[in-house]
This record gives structure tokens, C-alpha cells and sequence, in this order.
């Protein structure tokens, strides 16, 4: 029996429309639901061969759409994201228990004391990591790429944590079913009841940038995720190539 978060990621047979696009300067990618179901059962295999089932999984990454086919793949996998900063002083007194994996977008984003240390490339085409390696460290393209395209979800309860994530006042846990509530944004509400088909989401954080990408598939949307990066212009040209009327940006206010 899978639980709620599961039912609203995509799945393999979600290929007529697009779940996920991406913009960053001079960049575009878009995502159907069967390519995104492939990448979250790919790295949900990895995390489980590595790391074990009901691992925590650190993710030292920026908003991207790779971030969220780790995240999402972590949720398939029955583990929990861990999004903390590596040297945060408030770490090594409140989490119970180093995250078993560190995956990052650099090699000073990882986390040092895990047992699994990956490299991911932000290269939207790369195929592996763009330079050699440090030892003992696995390639988050190259490594994953052999894992199989169909992972049954791991058995998990709605009450089992979906994020566990540092803030100002010590660290925070979010279950599942807590990260699906409440189940629509007022960003959302004003894309429905406008008739669009997208909401564009562009975030600091990567908790931040999932609530609104969990969001925007839980009520049909495909979420259009932004770079940080990105300036106002490339803001503007997405949402009109994405048919998203000014203002509909969502969501998202930490909980």
C-alpha cells in the first residue's frame, strides 16, 4: 500500500503532457511523467543498494531539477532528504544520526561524515561527473544510470518523515502526509480558477522549491521550476511561453 506523497508523484504511464520544466539562463528542459518515474526509480534503487532502506539521504543541492528527481527517488526509496548545511553548528547537537548518503552538487556540499558520498553534475546533458572524482566518491549520473527504470515503492506510513531540513530555530521534521497539506496554495487556487495548466515555482531552498513542485502535481499542474540563477527577464519569458498569467508563482511558506 503506498501512501499519499506516493500517489502524487508521477508514474511511468504519465506521458502525454510534461510534469516538470526546468529554466535556467540559456537552458530548457522539460520532463514527462514517464521520464521522471524512470529517474526517481533509478535513484531510488542506487539509494537503496548504497545506503540501505530508511536511509537519510543528505542533499547538498540548489533548487534543479535534478534535486527533485533525488528528493522524490529518496521518497520512492522509503529514505528521508536530509537538507542541512554540512557546518551548520546546530547539525552535529540535533540530528540523532549522520545521514547514511550525502549527494551534492559540490564537492564542499557534501556531507563529510557520511558513509556514501556522491557527485551530481548540474549539467542538464552531462553523462557523468566532468572531472575526476575524489576517492571513495560515486558518480550521481554515471553510477545510477544501471539501475533499473521500475522500483516498487518502499512501504512507508504518512507519518514517517518526508523532509527533515535546518532552519533558524534548530532542525525541523515534516512527515509525509504533513508536506501534502495544505493540499493547495493560494498560487495554485489562482491557476486553477484561471484555467492554466502550469505554475511557475522559483525558490531559494530546495525544501521550498518541492513544496511547490508536490503541490503543483497534486492538482494536475506541471510545475515550471526556475533557477535561482535567473534573472527577471527569463522569470517573465517562461510564464508566457508556459501560458502562466503575472503572479501566479507558487507557493511556498515553510511549515
Amino acid at each position: 500500500m503506498t501512501d499519499a506523497l506516493i500517489r502524487a508523484l508521477p508514474s511511468t504511464s504519465d506521458s502525454s503532457r510534461p510534469w516538470l520544466v526546468w529554466y535556467a539562463p540559456g537552458e530548457r528542459i522539460e520532463l514527462t511523467g514517464h521520464v521522471l518515474s524512470m529517474w526517481h526509480a533509478k535513484c531510488a534503487g542506487f539509494i537503496t543498494a548504497e545506503a540501505g532502506p530508511g536511509a537519510g539521504v543528505h542533499l547538498g543541492m540548489s533548487p534543479h531539477w535534478r534535486a527533485v528527481t533525488w528528493c522524490a527517488g529518496a521518497w520512492v526509496a522509503g529514505a528521508t532528504p536530509v537538507l542541512v548545511e554540512r557546518d551548520d553548528f546546530l547539525v552535529g547537537n540535533l540530528l540523532e544520526e549522520d545521514p547514511s548518503m550525502s549527494v551534492a552538487f559540490r564537492i564542499h556540499w557534501l556531507f563529510p561524515s557520511a558513509d556514501v558520498q556522491v557527485l551530481v553534475t548540474m549539467g542538464s546533458l552531462a553523462t557523468h561527473w566532468p572531472a575526476p572524482l575524489p576517492p571513495l566518491t560515486l558518480d550521481g549520473i554515471a553510477d545510477v544510470m544501471p539501475f533499473a527504470d521500475h522500483f516498487p515503492p518502499a512501504p512507508t506510513g504518512g507519518s514517517e518523515p518526508a523532509l527533515i531540513v535546518s532552519h533558524r530555530d534548530g532542525l525541523r521534521t515534516t512527515s509525509r502526509d504533513a508536506l501534502l497539506t495544505p493540499t493547495q496554495s493560494d498560487a495554485v487556487e489562482k491557476a486553477l480558477g484561471t484555467g492554466a495548466r502550469a505554475l511557475l515555482i522559483r525558490e531559494e531552498t530546495v525544501e521550498r522549491a518541492m513544496r511547490g513542485v508536490v503541490a503543483a502535481w497534486r492538482a494536475g499542474l506541471t510545475a515550471v521550476l526556475i533557477s535561482p540563477d535567473a534573472d527577471a527577464a527569463l522569470v517573465s519569458s517562461a510564464a508566457r511561453q508556459e501560458g502562466i498569467q503575472e503572479g501566479i508563482v507558487g507557493p511556498s511558506k515553510s511549515q
